[in-house]
Order: structure tokens, then C-alpha cells, then sequence
């Protein structure tokens, strides 16, 4: 059974929402917020699905606190998607969001409850991710990562962090003050130049959306708060429509087990600063950005690095 609350974020897509419900009631969560946008009206297919989703609730037969937030009308989706989030945070002090495409592995709640505990007076931590696009990388027996990637499909954090967010933030601010940037990407001019350039283009939308997640990154990026990521991937987006899809071949629907209930802890000591390497690599995977070389070099030579080094750490056990 997860202890921590769970929001999950529905509309009227019953095909992703069903495989996201499954893997919750096989976690049990102690405590579930179930979030409906309310159908369009005139769309008869997407009122007979809002409704079939919303009739769900009566599958909770677990010993479950249930909080219900289904709209009376319909709200775009940054509205919806900000007011589901802003809803569980007003009520608990943690919480794991899952969106109606982004299936969870049993091991991702696990791996939540294990971190959103670790790191919850470390305010230099401000997002926990369930998402890992890079494979065949050695962390060095360590249980996660520090990243300066937002990938939350599938996340967790905390109500202070979420709640001292500015949502208004001045993007402006942040793109012309190129202190921000380089101190939280530690110097990375490639990285920096992009995000710049990608703030810039999408200025307009974002002072017309206010959409969360960029403005919760933005925040984060300004008070220099990381993201924690696992060392496998957790949650797959199955999604492949609707305002944020990337596409059918999207390295977001990269593939999980979803039947895998443990998640690896070592409890070995990590620096809270971004893993450069890991950063690099999945920003080129989401982002087809080229990267130097040597970058490239290291991701090709791990999968014959990695046993020599687990071999010579062996032999100086056993000596």
C-alpha cells in the first residue's frame, strides 16, 4: 500500500486512463485524488467517455481515503491541468501526479515514497521524476540521479515547493539575466543557448497559457532546485495525442515493466549537482541536439566500462 497521496489527472481519454487506474489500484494508495476536466459540449464520443472515466471511482473497494474533484464545465487544459495540481497541494504536504497517458511501473511508487522522504527539507531539490531516457549509462552503484532535466511524466513534490512557486514568474527576467541560466546548468553554453532561444520563442504563449510545468521549471531553475531521476525508467507516456504528445516515436514512449514492484536502493551518497553526462544525453535524445564528442564517447564505451569497473572494485574487496 503507497502512503503517499496520489493525484490522478483524467479527461475523456478512457483507452490511457484505464492502463494509469490499473497500475493504481494494484499500488493501493492510502489516499486518492481523482481529477476530472469536465467534456466539451457538442462532442457526444467525449462526454460518453468523460462520464465512463468518471464512474471509476466506484472501483476504489481498497481502504482508501477518495477525494473526488470533478468539473462542472469545461476548462482548457492549462487551467485544468494547474487547478489539479494546485488542488492536491493545498490538501497534503507530498504528493505523486500521474496524468491520464503516463503509466506507472509498482516500482515508481516506491521509488516516490523513498525519495519524496530523503529529500524533503533539501530545498535544493525540487521535483522528483519517474523518467530515464538514457539507457546503457554507469551511475556507479548509485540509486538516482541529480538532473537539470524536466521530464515529469510521471513526478512527485512537495506542497512548499509547489505552493512558493511563482506562476507569473517574468520570463523576460529569466531569459535576459544570463546568471540564472549558466549557474543552474552549471556553465553549459550549448544548454543554455537553447533554452534561451526556446523561452524566447514561446514568450507569448506562455504569458497567454501560464502553463505549469514550464513555469514550475522556470521557478526551479531561478531558486537553483534539481530534479531527481531514477536510474531505470519508470513511467511510460503512452499517449501519442493531445496538446503535449511529441509523437509516435517519441523517446516518451519508451517501454517499462509494468509488473516490476521493487526499486533498487543503495542508499549511496550523491552530490546535489547535475550528472553532466546523463544531462547531455537526454537532453540530445528529447531534444536531437548535438553534443560534444566526448560525451558521445563515454555513452558508446560504458557498456564495456561499466564490468571492468565492477570487477576491480570485486577484487579490491577480496583481497
Amino acid at each position: 500500500m503507497v502512503n503517499t497521496a496520489v493525484l490522478f489527472e483524467t479527461f475523456a481519454r478512457p483507452k490511457y486512463a484505464r492502463q494509469v487506474f490499473e497500475q493504481i489500484k494494484k499500488a493501493q494508495p492510502k489516499k486518492l485524488y481523482f481529477y476530472s476536466n469536465k467534456a466539451r459540449i457538442g462532442y457526444p464520443e467525449e462526454m460518453k467517455n468523460n462520464e465512463e472515466i468518471r464512474s471509476w471511482v466506484k472501483e476504489v473497494d481498497w481502504d482508501c481515503e477518495l477525494h473526488t474533484f470533478f468539473r462542472d464545465e469545461y476548462v482548457d487544459v492549462y487551467v485544468s491541468t494547474f487547478g489539479a495540481i494546485d488542488w492536491v497541494f493545498k490538501n497534503e504536504e507530498e504528493a505523486i501526479v500521474l496524468e491520464d497517458d503516463c503509466v506507472p511501473s509498482q516500482a515508481f511508487f516506491e521509488y516516490c515514497e523513498y525519495f519524496l522522504n530523503k529529500y524533503k527539507k533539501d530545498k535544493r531539490i525540487g521535483v522528483i521524476s519517474g523518467d530515464n531516457y538514457v539507457d546503457g549509462l554507469d551511475y556507479d552503484g548509485a540509486d538516482h540521479i541529480i538532473t537539470s532535466n524536466f521530464f515529469m511524466f510521471g513526478w512527485a513534490s512537495w506542497r512548499d515547493r509547489w505552493v512558493n512557486a511563482d506562476f507569473n514568474i517574468d520570463v523576460k527576467h529569466i531569459i535576459e539575466n544570463e546568471h540564472i541560466f549558466e549557474k543552474y546548468f552549471i556553465g553549459d553554453a550549448r544548454i543554455v543557448n537553447f533554452w534561451k532561444f526556446y523561452y524566447k520563442n514561446i514568450y507569448n504563449f506562455l504569458e497567454e497559457t501560464h502553463c505549469w510545468d514550464y513555469m514550475f521549471s522556470l521557478n526551479c531553475v531561478r531558486e537553483k532546485a534539481y530534479v531527481v531521476a531514477p536510474i531505470e525508467h519508470l513511467v511510460q507516456n503512452v499517449g501519442v495525442i493531445g496538446t503535449h504528445a511529441l509523437g509516435k516515436e517519441s523517446a516518451t514512449n519508451k517501454s517499462i515493466s509494468f509488473e516490476k514492484k521493487h526499486y533498487l536502493i543503495t542508499n549511496k551518497a550523491v552530490n546535489i549537482i547535475p550528472n553532466k553526462v546523463y544531462d547531455e544525453l537526454s537532453f540530445n535524445i528529447l531534444f536531437n541536439y548535438p553534443f560534444s564528442l566526448k560525451s558521445r564517447v563515454k555513452r558508446f564505451l560504458s557498456p564495456v566500462v561499466r564490468p571492468i569497473k565492477g570487477m576491480l572494485k570485486y577484487l579490491s574487496c577480496h583481497k
